[in-house]
Order: structure tokens, then C-alpha cells, then sequence
């Protein structure tokens, strides 16, 4: 590859990064709520962190279901519960995973 030629990609790739860069810093806040902290959610957290998110999901049809905890009207279908509410930041303490 000719030097100019170089010269010109290496511009155009750093032109792509800044307006990649300034895409993601004008990006609006997430809307999602995070998995609420509090001592049923909590167990879930941890169990996400520890074994992964898929892991985690298996759980939550035990409470998130017609029979008890209904969702939302508007609250889209599938149980990807994870892959939509994020984890808190802050680090729980363990706890046991739920069980069934």
C-alpha cells in the first residue's frame, strides 16, 4: 500500500472512532429499571453473577407468572428477564441461590 493511501485510511479510521465515540457519549440513559435490591431479588443477583444471567432466569417464572406476580400490560413477551433489567452495581453480600 502506498504511503498516501496509508495515510488517508489511517485518518478515515480515526474519523470513524470520534463519531463512534460521540454516538455512544450523546446516547440516551438506559429506560429499564435494574433487578430491584431486596431480599427475594438479592439471591438471584448473585446466583447471575456467579453462573451467568440464563442461570439466574430460570427463576424468575417461579414468582413472575399469572398465578402470582403479574407484569406489566405494556411489559413485551419472552423471559429474557436479565437481558433487559440490569444488575445493580453494588456487591450483595452472597446468598444462597433459590431454590424450588
Amino acid at each position: 500500500m502506498k504511503k498516501g493511501n496509508r495515510r488517508l485510511l489511517d485518518i478515515c479510521l480515526v474519523l470513524a472512532g470520534i463519531v463512534i465515540l460521540i454516538a455512544l457519549l450523546i446516547a440516551p440513559p438506559g429506560t429499564t429499571p435494574p433487578l430491584p435490591d431486596n431480599p427475594t431479588h438479592r439471591p438471584l443477583a448473585s446466583l447471575a453473577r456467579q453462573q451467568g444471567k440464563k442461570s439466574a432466569e430460570a427463576y424468575c417464572q417461579d414468582c413472575h407468572n399469572p398465578d402470582r406476580v403479574r407484569f406489566p400490560d405494556n411489559h413485551p413477551e419472552g423471559r429474557r428477564c436479565l437481558f433487559c433489567h440490569r444488575l445493580s452495581d453494588r456487591k450483595s453480600p452472597d446468598a444462597t441461590a433459590p431454590g424450588p
